[in-house]
């Protein structure tokens, strides 16, 4: 069934990953409102190992050798525990369409790193186009904010896309090194270990940036903690495992761009979120220099 178009139940859980992760941006903004970020996104990510324990340490995986426990640590440290430290503090600065229009970048950096790490995957004229559109859509969105900055005034929107963007670049550099290194780990396990060290550096950074902060736990924070652990986190990988034997690898490709797309409309609808036409035009440059990433990845596969 490798490389076979979206159908059935590929088309049922394609379809569930977007549309849960799409979700997130949403929950997480309305999440940290109660929760400091940092708390909020450890505890997320605590939740998510302890339920994905079972399926990490079955007796029929095979061992994982002492280097790869080394770059899967490394890994997490990286996609995350800084990522998403990244990510969830930016929720509190900036829409979360935007939030998500940004990291839909996150391909497009994904085929540079690959290009320097993985001699089977170079830059293609197609590929530095594509990164040269994404980094004009960031330049567009980020550019006013930028110019502020340098006078003195860093407003929320230069801090937030800051953090956002360096999620992205450092999440796509995580995904090269477990491509890179991490093949042979089952990918229970791979989850299950970059939670467990994201989750560690997460609650440690909260510990010394956010002593004495108020948590306040309603039942908004409640159903968004479990939503994100249960859903965004566990369900949503198993899914994404079961998913890439399964389609071509363009197909992955594009899962975040259906996100972006869902995180928008929800923002607006339920957070009175609206985008200027600056943001929406420098989403469009990253768009479509993503989907000529996901050409070039389908005409390689």
């Amino acid at each position: 069934m490798t490389g076979s178009a979206l159908r059935g139940r590929t088309l049922a859980v394609y379809v569930f990953c977007c549309a849960i992760w799409g979700s997130t941006w949403l929950v997480i903004r309305i999440g940290v409102r109660e929760i400091p970020p940092l708390t909020f996104a450890g505890l997320r990510m605590g939740i998510s190992c302890l339920l994905l324990t079972p399926l990490a340490w079955r007796r029929s995986e095979k061992r994982t050798k002492p280097a790869e426990w080394r770059q899967l640590a490394l890994s997490g440290v990286l996609q995350i525990g800084l990522a998403y430290a990244g990510i969830f503090l930016a929720a509190r600065w900036i829409e979360s369409g935007l939030s998500a229009l940004l990291f839909s970048s996150f391909p497009i950096w994904v085929a540079v790193f690959a290009h320097r790490m993985l001699p089977n995957e170079p830059l293609t004229r197609r590929g530095v186009l594509a990164a040269l559109m994404g980094l004009g859509g960031v330049a567009v969105i980020e550019g006013p904010a930028a110019v502020h900055a340098l006078g003195g005034q860093m407003g929320p929107l230069f801090w937030g896309g800051i953090l956002v963007l360096g999620s992205a670049l450092i999440s796509g550099y995580a995904n090269v090194l477990v491509k890179k290194w991490l093949g042979g780990v089952p990918p229970a396990r791979n989850v299950w270990g970059q939670t467990l060290v994201g989750a560690l550096l997460l609650f440690l950074l909260a510990a010394v940036f956010e002593r004495g902060q108020p948590v306040h736990w309603s039942a908004d924070a409640i159903l968004a903690l479990a939503y994100l652990s249960i859903f965004g986190t566990v369900l949503t990988f198993v899914g994404l495992f079961w998913l890439v034997p399964r389609v071509p690898v363009a197909v992955i490709g594009t899962i975040p761009l259906v996100d972006m797309l869902i995180a928008v409309i929800l923002g607006a609808v339920f957070l009175g979120e609206a985008l200027p036409v600056r943001i929406l035009f420098g989403g469009v440059l990253i768009l479509a220099g993503v989907i000529l990433t996901a050409r070039g990845e389908r005409r390689a596969a």
